[in-house]
Formats: structure tokens, sequence, C-alpha cells
């Protein structure tokens, strides 16, 4: 009996092992031929839809944003590490209530000994009021991160039901399901407060409510000069992409390679292996110098905002350039809705943030009035039209324009410019009626090559968003002399942007030629391809009568302010109504200036716009108001710059030695062409 059990099993087992066998032999025999000739459904299910396998998986390893700095090198923006803080509303009422029964445990354990003592803790442990986390914890987080504690507390508050924000005992599984998990309380720490916050949950220990702040490491973008430029530089989003100014104009090479770890896991997550060639060093983003100069843009704000505030102006733009390589030193505007008056400009993002401000200088173009004489004085010169020192023939009183029926009656801004003027005195004094005197002598299509000629119309390409062409008068204002052909002989009728002027004006700064503008520094070793705007000896005799313009004429008050030579022309135009037609009243002070005189450095424009006429005293025209801010602007920048000076004012007037008289010393109009 026994020996046929054992036989019997012997013969089940050797069965079972070779059932086994030709198991696993079927398996592998099934598995290696999966391996080598895998079906198309056994293909599609171990793929994601881009190829990969599902068992590979890929940690990124961020790299940091591309640095952007100054022509010289100082930091405008950089990556550093930050962090955001949040809470857990749920753990951080868990805490809450967890610590309260500590409490009341501990105060059980001290009256155990007393039968009054633990019944009246039982009685308040019954009557206990409702805790206040929420308050708590704004409390402890004040101070280490520099807020009030109110407003954090609020930040919590607006993000848990109303009936919820005090924490009762009685609360059911559902409230617990509605209080928020993840609630922001700063975006962006900085190293002092995430330290002092380090410090603070050190102090308060394991158990204290500052368990459930929490610290998210995270990639910050800094501006270590703050609102400097802010415009200029521009703002990223969170994730670091450009949105406005150089780091949106730069985003490309500022962009870095984020690197990568591939690596297989299991089902669930865990690492399997990491193949050999796994890792894939990332790159950092490229460092983009700018062209701005941190001290010249000091200057500039700090100029820009002292006259602006002083006149309650609306607004106001500025450029400093170097005109030998055309690069742009110094850029800013600003907007001030809060002058009593209707604001000129609107730009919603500016008000959230200044470093989201739509750069004016670029994108809004403004009728400049007198400061664009020089374009088309200069432009008769070149023609022949007219002669520095030819008498111009105008009447007593307003000038009247015909052409066929059509007439029109041109005015000037002050009684002394009506009379017959020199060509010389009608930009000097800003002669309306002798501007349109000789652009008459013009044909339409020379008015016309006057503006192409200077690039007024056209973009100048420096790679930022939203650059505007300008406006010129259209096809129709053109039909008639008394229109377009006069109206943009002093300045209305067209509307060009502070990038194209300055563009324009570096003619007159250098022989003729006009340098493209640029955002970045240029390789001194580098050829600048400039482009011809009017003949050397024309644009000579221009700057040479801008100079008068600022010892004689409408820029006189710059004689005692400026330590360098210069030249320049000033312009009062109405500010246009975005309804139509102009505001009664209200105007824009301008001044472009070029210096030193024989040899130019630099181009300054400032536009202040809408100044008050009650603050100013009357004083708001563009030699009055925008010519001293320029000139203030070329002293400083000059003297950064190193440029010799007298150290003195260098067109004050001085007295004659042998009468005790006043004088101020003039030269004839063309001595510098003749001379060169």
């Amino acid at each position: 009996m026994n020996k046929t059990r054992a036989s019997s099993i012997a013969v089940w087992s050797r069965v079972l092992v070779g059932c086994v066998a030709v198991a696993i032999s079927l398996t592998a025999i099934r598995v290696a031929q999966l391996k080598t000739a895998p079906g198309e459904q056994l293909v599609r299910s171990m793929e994601r839809p881009n190829g990969q396998l599902t068992q590979q998986r890929a940690a990124e390893e961020p790299e940091p944003r591309g640095r952007i700095v100054d022509r010289v090198g100082r930091l405008l923006a950089l990556d550093t590490v930050g962090g955001r803080l949040f809470i857990d509303v749920r753990d951080l009422y868990t805490d809450a209530l967890e610590a309260a029964e500590r409490a009341e445990r501990k105060a059980r354990g001290r009256a155990s000994g007393d039968a009054a003592d633990a019944q009246k803790v039982s009685l308040a442990a019954a009557q206990r009021p409702m805790l206040d986390p929420i308050g708590d914890l704004a409390a402890d987080l004040s101070r280490p991160l520099g807020v009030p504690a109110g407003d954090i507390a609020a930040r919590i508050q607006a993000k848990v039901p109303a009936e919820l924000r005090i924490l009762a005992r009685g609360m059911s599984a559902e409230d617990w399901k509605r209080l928020p998990r993840f609630v922001v309380l700063e975006e962006n720490l900085t190293d002092s407060q995430i330290d002092a916050l380090a410090e603070a949950k050190r102090s308060a220990g394991p158990r204290g409510l500052l368990r459930g702040a929490h610290v998210q490491p995270k990639s910050v973008r800094l501006r270590p000069f703050e609102e400097l430029a802010a415009a200029v530089i521009g703002r990223t989003t969170p994730d670091g992409v450009g949105l406005s100014g150089a780091e949106h104009r730069d985003n490309k090479d500022l962009a870095p390679t984020a690197g990568r770890t591939l690596y297989f896991a299991d089902s669930r997550g865990q690492v399997i292996s990491v193949p050999a060639n796994g890792h894939l060093a990332g790159e950092p983003g490229d460092e983009v110098r700018l062209s701005i100069d941190m001290v010249v843009q000091e200057i500039v704000e700090r100029e820009i905002n002292k006259t602006v505030a002083e006149s309650n102006s609306g607004g106001a733009r500025c450029l400093v350039v170097c005109v030998e390589t055309g690069e742009i030193l110094a850029a800013y505007d600003t907007l001030r809705p809060n002058t009593g008056r209707t604001p000129i400009a609107d730009d919603p993002a500016r008000r959230l943030d200044p470093a989201l401000a739509r750069l004016r200088w670029v994108t809004d173009p403004f009728e400049p009035g007198s400061i664009f004489k020089p374009f088309v004085w200069g432009w008769a010169i070149d023609l022949g039209k007219a002669r520095a020192n030819e008498t111009i023939r105008l009447p007593d009183g307003p000038l009247t324009v015909t052409d066929g029926r059509a007439r029109r009656t041109i005015r000037e801004a002050h009684t002394s410019s009506y009379g017959t003027k020199s060509w010389h005195d009608c930009l000097t004094k800003s002669v309306n009626a002798g501007m349109a005197t000789v652009a008459l002598r013009m044909s339409t299509q020379e008015m016309k090559d006057c503006l192409s000629s200077f690039g007024f119309g056209m973009r100048t390409g420096i790679g930022l968003g939203g650059e505007s062409a300008g406006i010129l008068p259209p096809a129709d204002e053109w039909t008639n002399r008394t229109r377009a052909q006069v109206s943009v002989s002093f300045g209305q009728g067209v509307a060009v942007t502070p990038l194209q002027l300055m563009h324009a004006f570096t003619a007159f700064c250098r022989d003729g030629t006009m340098v493209p503008l640029a955002l970045e520094p240029r390789d001194p070793r580098a050829q600048v391809v400039s482009r011809r705007a009017l003949g050397e000896s024309s644009a000579f005799v221009t700057r040479e009568v801008m100079e008068d313009v600022i010892r004689q004429g409408t820029g006189k008050k710059l004689k005692d302010i400026l330590r360098y030579t210069a030249f320049g022309k000033s312009g009062t135009a109405q500010l246009v109504n975005p309804k139509g037609g102009y505001y009664d009243g209200r105007y824009i002070s301008s001044f472009i200036i070029g210096a030193p005189m024989e040899d130019p450095k630099i181009a300054v424009l400032v536009t202040i716009e809408d100044p008050d006429k009650v603050r100013t005293k009357g004083s708001y025209g563009g030699g009055a108001l925008a010519g001293p801010c320029s000139a203030h602007i070329v002293n400083g920048t000059l003297e950064y710059l190193g440029v010799p000076t007298d150290g003195e004012l260098v067109y004050a007037d001085k007295k004659d030695d042998k009468k005790g008289e006043k004088k101020d010393e003039k030269k004839p109009a063309g001595t510098v062409a003749a001379a060169r």
C-alpha cells in the first residue's frame, strides 16, 4: 500500500515538474519572440505617442536664464534662487486642534490631584472658545516676512470659505474637505525672508503653527537696479519667458536649455536603472549686453522726474544717443495720470508693473512742432532753395498763403516773430511763416523726398516690439500746397516717434549721414553702415545755426546751464486730442540737442508732455521747460563720459571790458561749413 502510494506520488511529481518545465520553456520562447519580433499591439502598449518607452522617464534639471548687463558690464537682470511661500490650511487647522488638545491635557494633568480644579478644566474645555489659527499663523509670520499680520491673514482668508475662517470643534468631514490645500502667501521670497523664516520655524519647534508654512524653491529673476530702466530691461513670466523690453526682444538668446536625466522606472515610479548615456547636460542662457549705461540712465530719470513733478506734467520721454555709434545710452518715459487734467495716454500694464510699461519712445508717435524745422531748413539749404543769410520778405502780421481758391493763414507764437526775417532767423526765432514761404519754393515731390531722406514714415528696425512708423500726411493732403506742404515745414500734420527723431538728428551731429540706432553695444572696430540724409556742408550750416538757437534764439535759457558747446532746437506743439483736433491750451514742450558743437558725442531729446501752465507760471515752451532739462542731462552725461570742459558756462553773457556792457559772442552763419 505504501509502495503504491509512493509510486503514485513520484509519477505525479514527474508530471508536475515536466509541466512546469514545459511552461517555463514556452514562456521563455514567447518572451524571446516578443523581444525579437513584438506585435504591433504590444509595441503600441509599450510606447507613448512620441515613441518613448512607457518605462522611460526624464527628470529635468533647470539651468539659469542668461544675464542682462549694461554697456560696461553692470548687472541689470539675473536668475537667483528664491522661494514661494505657501500653506496647507487643512494641516494648519489640524495642528491648531492638536495644540489646543495638548494644552488641555497638560492642564488636566496639573489639576489631577484636585477634584475641583479638574472639574473647572473639564468645564473650560467644554466651553472652549473657537480657535483662530489663521490669525495666530499670520502673527507668527509677520516678523520674518516683514509684512503686517493683517495683510497675511487677509491673503489666507480670501481662499477660505467665510464660515470656516474660525476653527470650531464640531467641523464635519465635509467642512474639512472644503479647506484649501495650497494657498500662496508670497510668490517671491527674498534671501533674507527665507533665512528669517527658517530661524522662526526652528524657534517655534516641530509642533509650532509655522510647521505648516512651506517654502518651495524656485528661480527668481532679479533686477539689481530695481525700477531704474525697468521698462527697457523688461519682465519675464513665472516660468522664465520674456514678456517685455529686452527680456522679450532677446528671449531666444537668454532662454536656457534645461538638462535631463533619463531613467527607467516601474509602475510605482521607482527607479529601476539609469542608462550610461542617460544624463544630458543643459546650458545656461547667453549673456545679453545692452547699450544702456545705468549712470546715464540715472541722470536722465532724475532730471526728467524732477521736471515733470515741478511742472505737474502728464508725462515725458527722453532719449540719449551716442552719435558716433548710434548706441542708445539711456531711454525713459513716464506717465502721471493724477495731474487734475485728462490723462494724455493710458497704459494699464504700467500700472501693474513698471517693467511691463509700453515703450512710448518706440510705439507712440507725436506731432513734433518746431523741433521738426531743422530737417526742412537743412533740406532747403541742400536743394539751394534758400541761403542762410537770405532775406525772407514776410508781413508784419499773419501770413496768408493761397493755392487756387484754397487759403490758409499762418500765425506765430510770439509777435516778435512777425515781419521780414533772414532764413537764419527763421530757424533761430522759429518763424512759421518763413518756413512755409521757403517750403512753397519746393515741389511736392521734393518735400516728400525730404521726409523719406531723413527716414520719417519708416521704422528704424531697432527690434523692439510695437515700433511705429509714424504718420505722414495722406495723399489727399498733398493735392493742395496750402495743406501738407505748408504744415510739414513747421512740424504740423506729421507724427514721429522719439526714436525716428533721434535717428534723423544724427545727420546734423555727423557729416550729413544718419547712423542706425541700436540697443546693444557696437564693436568699436566694426564700421557702422550709415545712410546719407543731406550734404555735408548743409549739415554743418544747419548745426551752426542751431548753435545760435542757444546763443540768441528760443533756447537762450540754456546759456545759464550749459558747460559744453551745443546746438539744438526747441518745440512747443499743441497736444493732439485722440478724439480729433487739439486740446485747448495744452502743449508738448520739447528740445533736441547735440554736444559738443565741434565734435558731437551725444544727442539728447526731451519731451515734457502737458505741463501745467499755472504751475510753470506760463513758462511751458520748449526753450523754457524741456530745454533746461536737456541741458542738465548733457552736462551730466558728458562729464561722466570724460569729455573735457572749461568748467564754466560757455554761453554765459560776458561783460565788455571797455564798455562794461554785456555782450553775446556770435559767429556768422556758415563759418564751420566754410572752414571745412
